[in-house]
């Protein structure tokens, strides 16, 4: 989390005032950039379902054998971690882009923190029992 936040500051501070890089970019487009970055949350957003079953497998199984976890389980956890993580990352990559085609400094701000929303809702916050 605290990578999303050093990655958004540094893109902010070197390409926030500068002129677009994008220069072919219909100015036109830049009207639909928050409906692009909250659509980009969609897909974390429906993952985390996937994930939430896997969790709940995983601290069953942790409950049931006392306090240790199943290998195979915790395994199958953090690689659906690992892919909540990089889609949650989507709102950000495309408030780059927004960004980079000349869109306004606080939509990129904006999908800075869908995408830090999303990657807090890929934390067990369940306290251990």
């Amino acid at each position: 989390m605290a990578g999303t936040v050093a990655i958004a500051v540094a893109i902010y501070l070197y390409f926030g005032n500068s002129s677009p890089l994008f220069k072919s970019v219909n100015p036109e487009w830049t009207r639909f950039g928050l409906t692009g970055i909250l659509s980009a949350a969609i897909p974390a957003l429906f993952y985390l379902r996937t994930f939430k079953r896997a969790l709940n497998a995983d601290l069953a199984a942790s409950s049931r054998a006392n306090g240790v976890p199943d290998p195979a389980l915790r395994l199958d956890l953090m690689k659906k971690l690992n892919v909540g993580s990089a889609l949650s990352e989507l709102p950000l990559a495309l408030g780059v882009v927004y960004l980079l085609a000349g869109g306004e400094a606080r939509w990129f701000i904006g999908s800075a923190f869908v995408s830090l929303s999303l990657r807090l809702s890929y934390r067990p916050f369940a306290a251990p029992r």
